[in-house]
Formats: structure tokens, C-alpha cells, sequence
């Protein structure tokens, strides 16, 4: 094999590779889970959260989530 075929092999296994594990990055962020399922699993992670910021932001995101699901 050539320098010119080596490169457009390992053009081509590059491509494919990215291609690749985007499809996976992709596939496994998707979730299908229904939040109103578990309503007390916000209010746990705010409670547990490390950081003073992440337990603000974590209240107010338990606060939108459980308006939203009596709504429902």
C-alpha cells in the first residue's frame, strides 16, 4: 500500500469512528424516563448537593418540576 492509500484509510476509519461515537453519545443521553415518575428525586439531589450554588439551582429546578407535574 501507498502513503496515499494509508491516508485515505485512515481518513475514511476517522470518519467513521467520529460518526460513530456520536451515534453512541447521542443514543445514550436520550432519556425516556417521565419526571412526574419520582417527584421526591429532585428534592433528594438538592438536599445531597455539595455546593451551595448547585443546591440553589437544584431547589429551583425541584420547585419548576413539581408545579409542572400537578399540572398534569
Amino acid at each position: 500500500m501507498t502513503i496515499k492509500t494509508n491516508n485515505l484509510v485512515l481518513r475514511v476509519v476517522s470518519v467513521f469512528t467520529v460518526l460513530l461515537l456520536i451515534t453512541v453519545m447521542a443514543w445514550l443521553s436520550q432519556s425516556n424516563e417521565d419526571p412526574c415518575a419520582n417527584p421526591h428525586g429532585d428534592i433528594a439531589a438538592a438536599v445531597l448537593a455539595d455546593q451551595e450554588g448547585d443546591q440553589d439551582a437544584l431547589v429551583n429546578r425541584a420547585i419548576i418540576m413539581q408545579g409542572k407535574c400537578k399540572e398534569e
